[in-house]
């Protein structure tokens, strides 16, 4: 399943922060929330998609430096806002925005399960289903997700190579039939 372009990157980035693991235990991990707070993920928003290649390795680099909630540093609460240029905000707001219809898209695939946490708002507990670990592998692959590419829009793809092998024979036809 070839999903849009953040809800991809996001759940590449949620399978490679949470599955830092050997593969033996993954059954153990599988539908227990990991705790974040939320505005970390944008990072991985952020990323830039120049050159398809290379996004998903600056995604999974972007992944491993989101920490869970408890480990590392406290929230951070932005107490003095004036200081902030206002396209900062308005494009820090767009992200936000993105990454909540991502996550809400994700979750209505029943790919990841969210949690809201009892006594912090912007604290969310993600866990990754069944469905959602193993597409998050075979995007974590550049083997998989090209294989997710192709089947995706194979039928496209064939009537492009044949409309290419057909310009060629037509061309040599008419070469060959003009001399």
């Amino acid at each position: 399943m070839w999903l849009p372009k953040d809800e991809r990157h996001l759940l590449l980035a949620y399978y490679v922060n949470m599955f830092n693991i050997d593969d033996r235990n993954v059954c153990r991990y599988l539908n227990n929330p990991k705790w974040f707070e939320l505005s970390d993920w944008i990072v991985v928003l952020k990323k830039p998609d120049w050159i398809p290649i290379l996004t998903p390795w600056l995604i999974k680099h972007a992944a491993f430096e989101v920490k869970s909630y408890g480990h590392g540093e406290e929230i951070s609460i932005e107490k003095d806002k004036s200081k902030k240029v206002k396209e900062e905000i308005k494009s820090h707001i767009k992200l936000e925005r993105r990454l909540k219809i991502s996550n809400d898209g994700l979750e209505k695939r029943e790919f990841i399960k969210i949690q809201k946490h009892q006594h912090c708002d912007g604290v969310v507990g993600i866990g990754l289903t069944i469905k959602g670990c193993d597409l998050g592998r075979k995007y974590s692959s550049w083997w998989t997700r090209s294989g997710l590419l192709f089947t995706e829009y194979k039928n496209h793809w064939i009537w492009i190579i044949i409309s290419f092998l057909g310009g060629i024979i037509g061309a040599l036809l008419i070469n060959w039939l003009s001399t």
